[in-house]
């Protein structure tokens, strides 16, 4: 498999790990931003630029990860 086709299927297996998880994540992180790869919680923040210099200081590549804001209000778009 070819490097873009692994960054895509490794991509889809986090974001199913997401929403499997959502409720548990809701519980713990609400009304915060979390960044996420591998099925892992990298860092979290309630102010996304917060959030963006936690990473840039652990010298994580942001494109490498998502990052997702959990509420436990739903949101109407």
């Amino acid at each position: 498999m070819d490097q873009i086709s692994q960054m895509l299927v490794n991509g889809q297996r986090d974001l199913s790990w997401f929403e499997e998880n959502i409720n548990d994540l809701r519980m713990k992180y609400n009304n915060e931003f979390i960044a996420f790869h591998s099925k892992k919680i990298l860092e979290h923040d309630s102010n996304l630029n917060n959030l963006i210099e936690k990473l840039t200081k652990k010298n994580i590549n942001l494109s490498d990860v998502f990052i997702k804001f959990v509420s436990k209000v739903k949101a109407i778009l």
